[in-house]
């Protein structure tokens, strides 16, 4: 619908202006029939100006629509790597655990990040336990890995794709933040449940270069910012998402797909040879 309004008011700015041009004629009519030149052109320009802003918005909805599945797509794989941070968190602290098949429980989940005194009490707990820690730091590197892959294979289609890039460059700072957690957790503490590459390479990170930042008060603060940021992606991806497809729209073509294998089923529907 708000794809079909600007379609419709750039058309209709474009015959304002070619209305006005043509009254114009009556104000100043000497004047443009005094100069031909000057007139054709400013005529040729004003209808290039109109042309190019209707076709350009035709052309930029032809292009959303062909990129709507394949944005939907990629903001629900992100999706899942952030619903995995935040729920990870949540659980993983003692907070509470999460039904993430449901929206009620996805929403109750929500409302025990969004508790910030006591999730920040919990993930203190969580992280002054080194098995604990441990299981946490398994979890963000494995989430860290799935965000990586998805950023990487998909960030020269997405960062300039209208209205995805913006959301899509938070996703990154996400993982960033993320990634930096992970680094940042010694590898002294957990060492018995991280894999010896990942100890390596912590080690040689830029986080681990700074000892303020080794601190676990900080630890627990980010960890707190990250299950809120992550649950805040959670939310807009999913809303975006089903904007670009909507959930009748995939009923729809799964209905489709429904009949055609309905027919295909019927034996008079189409005729196989007795040998392939």
């Amino acid at each position: 619908m708000e794809n079909t309004w600007r379609l419709v008011i750039a058309g209709a700015l474009g015959m304002l202006v070619i209305i006005g041009a043509a009254a114009s004629d009556f104000v100043f009519g000497s004047f443009w029939s005094s100069h031909a030149m000057l007139t054709s052109l400013l005529a040729s320009l004003l209808v290039l100006a109109v042309t190019v802003a209707i076709v350009g918005e035709l052309i930029e909805r032809r292009a959303r629509r062909r990129w709507s599945v394949l944005g939907q797509y990629v903001l629900f794989a992100l999706v899942q790597t952030v619903r995995a941070t935040w729920i990870g968190v949540v659980e993983l602290s003692g907070v509470g655990s999460v039904d993430a098949a449901s929206s009620e429980g996805l929403q109750a989940g929500a409302r025990h990040v969004l508790d910030t005194e006591r999730l920040s009490n919990a993930v203190a707990t969580m992280v002054a336990s080194p098995q604990r820690r441990g299981e946490l730091s398994d979890l963000i590197v494995a989430v860290g890995a799935q965000s990586r892959s998805l950023i990487t294979n998909w960030a020269p289609l997405m960062v300039d794709a209208g209205p995805y890039g913006p959301l899509f460059d938070r996703h990154v700072e996400l993982h960033s933040l993320v990634s930096w957690i992970a680094e940042t957790i010694e590898p002294g503490a957990t060492g018995e449940w991280l894999p010896s590459r990942h100890e390596v390479l912590a080690r040689s990170s830029v986080a681990a270069e700074y000892t303020a930042v080794r601190d676990d008060g900080w630890l627990v603060a980010q960890l707190a910012n990250a299950a809120q940021f992550a649950l805040e992606l959670d939310f807009e991806s999913t809303t975006l998402g089903f904007k670009l497809v909507s959930l009748a729209s995939w009923t729809a073509r799964l209905s489709r797909v429904h009949r055609v294998g309905v027919a295909l089923a019927e034996p008079s529907a189409v005729a196989f040879p007795d040998e392939l």
